[in-house]
């Protein structure tokens, strides 16, 4: 009699588990990153009772989560590989925003403007008001190489910053990981459940791996360690290494621009781990940083140092357009009272291309007096054009790369490039994300919750719960029966 109503003991118990497995199932349908959970129920051992094998009941033997590893390393890569697409996509579009010719105002057209004002100079060499209109455009031109170069400064300026957030909430997340791994070793220990603790890391690895690719295993002491691929492990069980972020001197640094934000191990901050992230939106900002805006910096430094030194090299060989006091053998004074008379420049710049946009102006001699543009290219001669002539055809000169393009075609070709980058980028963000979708359908249908099966399996359970009380209401029955024999 008392093995019956143990038998029957045991199959509440497990009845009662399952039904509750079944409410927590129900309860977390919307949870986010949640995994169901099934009991796991065996047999009891059996004994030998007079030659007679026979059998003790059920058994709980664990609270498993549906759940396939593989899936979920596949869906943190994807996570990361979206993620990098679509913050390049963000970043570059804006990119792309300062090189917009909005308004036919943009660089393009203000250059083709000051080459047609000389153009227009040419045909008019002793009008004053014309060599006012040349000096205002190319004022324009300056502003505008100026804007440019101010803006792409700004932009690495604010990656710097977004790299700070990114680094901020990377070790928050390794931190609430280290917590979890803690917490988990020591309800496993004592034998407790531990699905929806692996469901909380297992999500915040996920967004882990939305700042960078991640690598997760467990080492030989058992320990749950994460990795940042190409870095190092961030992770191992109880313990994490905390990141950092420090502005650099341009010596160290790896945007070429001074107070660069570099990343390093708190630990190790001679070491700088800057280019080593992969995929993720951290490498996305590095990238863009590092090597888009790098480059279009180094650009539009080019291309103005090119254009000023194209148009001072013309504007050196001509006079000023003033009257000059020749000596009696024909011979031209370097200056008067005014200043120099020839070998003017029209724009001043320095004499490296590293930072030229920063020191383009017009030169003193041409913002303080309009008669030191020069439009002839000998003394004394109010109808000669050469110069400005000369100056206005190099609109359509191949002076840039080697001589291989016009200014125009540089520049063109720069913002060109942009625009690639921002197609393939929003191309790959496309493609990932739908990579990344597909990825989690997969995962839901393997780990998500069906309200028609949880029913389903809670009439099951409560049908299995009925039937063992009235195992155990039967067995009691009987035993009172033989009570009343005896009496």
């Amino acid at each position: 009699m008392v093995d019956i109503l143990g038998i029957g003991n045991s199959g509440l118990i497990a009845a009662k588990k399952s039904l509750e497995t079944t409410g927590h199932n129900i309860a977390n349908v919307n949870t986010k990153g949640y995994s169901r959970q099934r009991v796991e129920q065996v047999t009891n051992s059996p004994i030998n009772r007079a030659g007679i094998i026979q059998g003790t009941g059920t058994r709980v033997r664990s609270i498993d989560r549906t759940h396939d590893p593989f899936v979920e390393k596949r869906l943190q890569k994807a996570t990361s590989h979206e993620e990098f697409s679509r913050f390049r996509s963000e970043e570059m579009e804006q990119v792309e925003n300062i090189f917009n010719e909005l308004d036919s105002e943009g660089l393009n057209n203000i250059i083709n403007r000051f080459y047609n004002a000389f153009r227009e100079l040419s045909s008019q060499p002793d009008n004053e008001t014309m060599r006012s209109v040349v000096r205002d455009t190319a004022n324009l031109v300056v502003k505008d190489f100026h804007r440019i170069r101010d803006s792409l400064d700004t932009m690495s300026r604010s990656m710097d910053q977004k790299v700070l957030g990114e680094i901020e909430d990377i070790n928050a997340i390794a931190k609430n990981v280290t917590e979890l791994n803690i917490r988990i070793a020591n309800l496993e220990a004592s034998g407790d459940e531990t699905g929806d603790l692996r469901d909380q890391r297992d999500l915040a690895i996920r967004e882990l791996s939305k700042s960078f690719q991640v690598h997760t295993y467990i080492d030989d002491a058992n320990h749950f360690v994460v990795s940042a691929v190409g870095v190092g492990t961030i992770v191992a069980g109880g313990q994490y290494q905390e990141l950092a972020a420090a502005g650099r001197s341009i010596k160290d640094s790896s945007s070429g621009m001074d107070g660069s934000m570099e990343i390093f191990f708190k630990s190790r901050p001679s070491q700088k781990i800057t280019p080593k992230f992969k995929s993720g939106r951290l490498s996305s900002l590095i990238r863009v940083r590092n090597e888009d805006i790098k480059n279009l910096q180094t650009n539009m430094d080019q291309l103005a140092f090119d254009f000023a030194n194209s148009v001072n090299a013309i504007h050196r060989r001509g006079y000023a357009s003033r009257p000059i006091n020749q000596g009696p053998d024909g011979s031209v004074p370097d200056f008067d009272k005014k200043g120099a008379l020839t070998g003017i420049n029209f724009f001043g710049v320095s004499q490296q291309v590293d930072g030229a946009i920063y020191s383009l102006k017009l030169s003193d001699e041409v913002e303080s007096d309009v008669s030191n543009i020069v439009t002839a290219l000998g003394p004394n001669a109010p109808g000669d054009n050469r110069i400005s002539l000369a100056i206005s055809k190099l609109q359509h000169e191949k002076f840039m790369s080697g001589g291989t393009s016009t200014i125009e075609e540089e520049f063109l070709k720069t913002v060109g490039n942009v625009g690639v980058e921002v197609g393939k980028a929003k191309l790959d963000a496309e493609q990932m994300e739908g990579i990344r979708v597909q990825l989690s359908t997969v995962k839901e249908r393997i780990s998500g919750v069906s309200l028609d099966e949880e029913t389903s399996n809670m009439v099951r359970f409560q049908h299995a719960y009925d039937a063992a009380a009235k195992v155990m209401q039967t067995a009691s029955e009987m035993f009172d029966t033989v009570l009343k024999i005896k009496r």
